[in-house]
């Protein structure tokens, strides 16, 4: 009897470890997975040229990006932090609370205004008045998850990254 207990507990802690090891598997895939998205939805927005209103985006974009959510099989959702941001779904629609990926335009203009009116030289700060061009950056966050198998989804992470300035 003392062998049979003794092989039901070490074949637990296998089975236990095996689950673990597939876990940290499927968590290093899906985040290459979300980070390959990523990079590519940065790559759309910054080679294409999307005109910065909001955090809209034109239709030709958004149906590149779909078509890369489809090619690679990105499934994973998630909810998008606040109202600034706005959420789309793999086919394209709006939806913060379930979205494939979140995008936010940030107006640098705004954001740095003081800094971009100040002229200083010799200690002396003078105040600029010129127009400056319109300069966005955006924002994207990406969702990933571990999942291990006959257990499901446990936990979902954000992925977040920046495209450099856009001007207009």
């Amino acid at each position: 009897m003392k062998e049979a207990i003794g092989g039901i507990s070490l074949f637990q802690i296998v089975i236990v470890f095996l689950l673990l090891f597939t876990g940290i598997m499927c968590l290093t895939i899906n985040h290459s997975k979300a980070f390959g998205v990523k990079d590519e939805i940065i790559n759309i927005i910054e080679n294409d040229k999307i005109a910065a209103s909001g955090s809209l985006i034109s239709n030709e974009k958004l149906e590149s990006i779909k078509d890369h959510l489809a090619e690679t099989g990105y499934r994973n959702t998630g909810k998008c932090p606040d109202s600034e941001w706005t959420g789309y779904d793999r086919a394209g629609g709006i939806n913060n609370n379930d979205a494939a990926f979140c995008l936010r335009a940030v107006n640098v203009a705004e954001v740095y205004y003081d800094e971009l009116t100040k002229v200083c030289s010799n200690e002396q700060c003078v105040e600029n008045t010129g127009d400056f061009p319109e300069m966005y950056y955006y924002e994207v966050i990406v969702f990933y998850q571990l999942d291990i198998p006959a257990i499901k989804q446990l936990m979902n992470f954000k992925l977040k990254g920046t495209t450099k300035i856009l001007f207009e």
